[in-house]
This record gives structure tokens, C-alpha cells and sequence, in this order.
């Protein structure tokens, strides 16, 4: 094992979130998010306006999204000692978490397309640009999943010394809970619930810069106990290779029996 990859794994998290941040909100501006009310003249001149600064800053989010993989693997491993032989949620967790980078690169790209042009019809830019938003903030099936499924696994850990405190379980279950709201942006043009609303989109965005900073903390120590843990390989020392060595002439000579 080696231990600094693993920290890395469980910090990848935070430094998705600050990498992230710089692009979406310092680089292209999308914090504080523009109304999907506006008409299309004026989100053409948002998005061709600031399109050098959006085009940038989508790139920095889309090398910032695979961060998302690693975070995602650190939570799957200690997940995996919790499981045992079996690790079901493990393997959702992991795969969801695939899933969640491919979801996040594949919408930037519609802003990135919405700059490519600056003859495009506003109405055109308008699409483009609801295409990302839509399902940017609606896109919450796959992340309330992915928690709920870690939450969970902390939750059944029943071991003398758990790898995470309780109290962690039932955080990202609640954080599981708090993404839901923006699955329903779609019905909005303002209000809460719209794509820029206080319930769908900046509250669910608080909550996931939290849950990128929490859980990377307990992560990383959780990466300390693992010598302690039996699923985990350690160093082979001599005893151990005199132990095979002679289980190996055991088995030898079972098998020179079976045949003879």
C-alpha cells in the first residue's frame, strides 16, 4: 500500500472543489447564475460576451472533474473493508462515481459549444445554454446514489473500531437528501426551484462544497488505519515466506499421494 497515493485519493476531493470553483465561478462567472427567465438576446450576450473567460474556465472544470474518479475510488476502497468479501455498495459507489465525471465533462461542453460561434443565432445560444443548466443542476440521480450508498456503508459498520465516526453515515444522508431539490428545475423559470433558485441550485451547491471537505477529512485518516485492517496487504516478512514455503510441501505431497 502505497500511503501517498492514498491520501491523494481521499484529499482529490477538496482539490476538485477549490480547481472547480477557480473555473466555474472566478473564470466563466456562473456564480452568481444568471436567471433562465432571461430572454435570448440577453444570455447570447452573457455567453459571447465572456466567451473567452467561459471557454477557460470550462476547460480548468473538465481536468477538475476527474478528480471526481479518485475521490470517488478512496470512498470505494474503505468502503470495500467495511463490505468484506461481497462489497455491493462499494461497487455501486465506484461506479456511479464514474458516471458523475462523465456527466459533469460531458455538460461543459455545451457552454464550450455556445462560445464557438459568435454569428450563432441567440436563440441557438439560449438552447445550448439550457441544455448544460438544465441537467447540470437536475442531473442528481447518479450523486444522491453515490452518497447515499457511502452513507450507508458507515452506517453498517458494527466493528469494535469503525473506520468512520456514526455521525458521518447519517451527514451524507442527509447531504443525499439536500441534492433532490434540483431534479425538478425543469418546471422553473424563476422562483426557488429554478435553475438559479435558492432551494435548487445555491443551497444543493453549499451543501456539496461542504460534503467536498468533510468527508476528504475523515478519508485521510481513515488511510491511517489501514494496517490495522485485515483486507489490507502488508509486508511479507520471513516468517510469512517459511509459512508458505511449507504449506507449499504440504500441498506437494498431498498431491504425490492422490497420484500415486
Amino acid at each position: 500500500m502505497n500511503r501517498t497515493v492514498h491520501k491523494f485519493c481521499a484529499w482529490s476531493g477538496t482539490l476538485c472543489l477549490v480547481t472547480m470553483a477557480i473555473g466555474f465561478i472566478l473564470f466563466a462567472g456562473f456564480v452568481p447564475t444568471r436567471s433562465p427567465g432571461q430572454n435570448a438576446v440577453e444570455t447570447a450576450q452573457f455567453i459571447i460576451g465572456h466567451r473567452d473567460r467561459i471557454r477557460w474556465g470550462m476547460i480548468l472544470c473538465m481536468f477538475s472533474s476527474s478528480l471526481l474518479m479518485t475521490y470517488a475510488a478512496s470512498m470505494a476502497i474503505h468502503m470495500r473493508r467495511i463490505e468484506g468479501r461481497f462489497p455491493a455498495l462499494a461497487m455501486i459507489e465506484f461506479g456511479l462515481g464514474a458516471i458523475f465525471v462523465l456527466e459533469f465533462i460531458y455538460l461543459l461542453f455545451f457552454w464550450q459549444t455556445a462560445t464557438f460561434r459568435v454569428d450563432r443565432a441567440p436563440e441557438l445560444v439560449q438552447l445550448l445554454n439550457d441544455m448544460a443548466w438544465i441537467p447540470f443542476v437536475g442531473l442528481t440521480s447518479t450523486a444522491v446514489m453515490q452518497v447515499a450508498c457511502f452513507g450507508i456503508a458507515v452506517l453498517i459498520d458494527r466493528r469494535e473500531r469503525p473506520i468512520f465516526p456514526r455521525w458521518l453515515g447519517y451527514y451524507n444522508l442527509w447531504v443525499a437528501l439536500m441534492f433532490i431539490p434540483g431534479t425538478f428545475n425543469v418546471f422553473f423559470h424563476n422562483g426557488p426551484l429554478a435553475w438559479n433558485g435558492i432551494i435548487a441550485w445555491y443551497l444543493p451547491l453549499a451543501v456539496f462544497a461542504t460534503w467536498m471537505i468533510i468527508n476528504p477529512i475523515y478519508l485521510a485518516k481513515a488511510v491511517d488505519t489501514m494496517d490495522w485492517d485485515p483486507l489490507v496487504a502488508t509486508e511479507t516478512t520471513p516468517a510469512d515466506c517459511d509459512e508458505l514455503a511449507r504449506l507449499r510441501a504440504d500441498v506437494d505431497e498431498l498431491l504425490a499421494r492422490a497420484t500415486r
